[in-house]
């Protein structure tokens, strides 16, 4: 027959072994869990050229929407350099004008009527050498007098045509190497007004993408630099999460694989898709300490978020978090 004590002992045993059982269970059917954190892919947005900032209408947490201007720069200098390009590019047009329309109708006038008073001297002429030239054949007046007549008749004759070809000259433009040489001047003074006017639009800042404001860096009345950020954006798809895994647990995660988010205060789970996962293994980040990640060597994963608009709001860049398949 059982004594006393051993019931009792038996009893103990048979309940420490039920409690070992259920926690073995519970063990087995816990997830495991993913130590991580927030990281946001900023946007900076840099000024093209250097200048004063001139106009900065925005604070950290505004929203920006795109085709919205940004920040704008001062514009003396460019708005001086499309005026002069205004005047050299009027200047080319009426050189081209010029060489292409020929002498003004009163320079022409005026050589019409030289060529009339040389006709007149050509006819005179002509009736001279009539007169003169009968007489000589009659013996009334010397040889000579022939020969002069002749000779002004032939000079009046020359006069005559050079007058007319200086017309037929002055009708014309310039020669064509002279015409193709002003069309490329004002080639070039429209090349130089169209750099111009892009130079000042670059003095506008135009925000290409939609997002809240982190970070302003320059304020206005401040010099900036070429290619120096002025302000940096959080576009609404720019959270992602890092999150490290040890070399065991690797095999459970596949790139576009979904994952569950999980932080404080954040009473539901944020669901997120697995876009990257390191090819080589790196050592623990000393910032985590839980038992899990003291290992070694871990592999870093990145997930983007699925619904932007039910969950950006809930998570920060920095914030610390935990990630369940």
């Amino acid at each position: 027959m059982m004594s006393h004590n051993t019931r009792i002992w038996r009893h103990i045993s048979c309940s420490v072994l039920g409690v070992v059982l259920l926690m073995s269970c519970d063990t087995e059917s816990e997830q495991p869990t993913f130590t991580g954190y927030v990281e946001a892919e900023l946007v900076y947005l840099a000024a093209p050229q250097a200048g004063w900032l001139s106009n900065m209408p925005w604070q950290a947490g505004d929203t920006l929407t795109s085709n919205t201007l940004v920040f704008s720069l001062d514009d003396e200098q460019q708005l001086a350099a499309i005026k002069e390009a205004q005047a050299r590019l009027a200047q080319a047009k009426a050189q081209e004008r010029n060489g292409l329309t020929g002498a003004r109708e009163q320079e022409i006038a005026e050589l019409n009527a030289q060529r009339q008073q040389a006709q007149v001297a050509v006819d005179f002429a002509a009736s001279e050498k009539t007169r003169w030239n009968k007489l000589v054949e009659e013996g009334l007046a010397p040889a000579s007098k022939s020969s002069q007549v002749n000779a002004e008749y032939a000079s009046s004759i020359a006069k005559l045509k050079t007058i007319t070809a200086s017309i037929e000259v002055a009708k014309l433009g310039v020669r064509q190497e002279l015409t193709n040489s002003a069309i490329a001047a004002e080639q070039a003074a429209q090349a130089n007004l169209e750099q111009a006017q892009w130079q000042l639009s670059q003095r506008q800042v135009i925000s290409q993408i939609s997002g809240k404001i982190e970070e302003i860096f320059y304020r206005q009345g401040e010099f900036i630099t070429a290619g120096k950020p002025v302000l940096a954006i959080l576009p609404k798809d720019a959270l992602i999460i890092r999150f490290f895994v040890p070399q065991a647990a690797l095999s459970q995660f596949n790139v576009g694989q979904s994952v569950n988010i999980h932080a404080d205060g954040v009473t539901a789970p944020i669901d997120a898709h697995i876009f990257h996962i390191a090819r080589s293994a790196e050592f623990t980040p000393p910032v985590i300490y839980d038992e899990q990640s003291r290992q070694k060597l871990m592999f870093l994963l990145e997930a983007r978020l699925f619904a932007q608009d039910a969950g950006d709001h809930l998570l920060r860049p920095g914030l610390p978090v935990e990630v369940t398949p």
